[in-house]
């Protein structure tokens, strides 16, 4: 499961993200303390890519990550600042300028072949 920490570095962090379900064969996660907020794991420990859902079960974020268990790519469903009211869901894509959680871009919209896509993973989304 995704940790938060120094997998690319070699060392074996803490798991923090527990396999709760899988959807089209990709992990969905849950953080292991459920006070934590709902974001993806920094790197990837035992998958190319994981999904969250929302307490509700429905989806919240998909992410991609290189051979190198660092994300590039990521589809969000949920409030996204610039692209949304509070409290409206907008489905939008991060890119990452290079693999790594400090090279996210800003969000741009989904494109309809990007929803065409992974529009299997988008669990309880009307």
């Amino acid at each position: 499961m995704g940790g938060k920490g120094t997998y690319s570095n070699g060392k074996n962090p803490t798991y923090t993200y527990k396999t709760v379900d899988k959807i089209e064969g990709v992990k969905v996660l849950e953080p292991i303390n459920s006070k934590r907020s709902f974001n993806m794991p920094p790197e990837a420990h035992s998958s190319n890519s994981y999904i969250l859902l929302d307490n509700g079960g429905v989806f919240h974020q998909y992410t991609e990550y290189n051979k190198d268990h660092l994300p590039v790519f990521e589809i969000g469903y949920h409030f996204e600042k610039g692209m949304s009211k509070q409290g409206e869901y907008v489905f939008h894509v991060h890119e990452y300028s290079s693999p790594g959680i400090d090279n996210r871009q800003p969000a741009r919209n989904i494109t309809p072949q990007e929803y065409e896509k992974y529009k299997k993973f988008f669990k309880g989304v009307k």
